[in-house]
């Protein structure tokens, strides 16, 4: 795949391509996706449903927040949902997702806008 980015796992990739072919390799990816898909989904659906859930998404927004200014500005959000696995997010998707989560239009995500968003974006 020329069009993808190199990475840490880029020689692994390289290797299941030549010995699986790429065909049966992007079966296996996307059956992969689909995992990770079903694991984000049932961790939201917990979140909603109970105290741990709550927790963990409020953990979350606290580990997004690396300029520990108590709310997420665009560039941290961009950052967590890339180490969440959404790579594929555009800068246009992402924007879109800051300004859905951003209820009171301030410029910012509060704790309080993360944790009504975050269960509908992960989902």
């Amino acid at each position: 795949d020329t069009h993808h980015k190199e990475g840490p796992l880029s020689p692994l990739v390289h290797a299941a391509s030549t010995i699986l072919g790429d065909e049966r390799l992007n079966k296996v990816r996307a059956k992969v996706i689909s995992y990770h898909s079903d694991i984000i989904k049932s961790f939201i659906d917990a979140s909603e449903s109970s105290r741990l859930g709550h927790i963990v998404l409020q953990e979350l927004f606290h580990l997004a927040d690396t300029k520990h200014l108590g709310y997420l500005d665009r560039e941290e959000l961009d950052v967590a949902l890339h180490l969440l696995g959404f790579k594929w997010l555009t800068d246009k998707h992402v924007e879109k997702i800051f300004e859905r989560a951003d209820l009171n239009g301030d410029g910012i995500i509060s704790l309080e806008e993360f944790l009504e968003e975050a269960p509908k974006t992960l989902r």
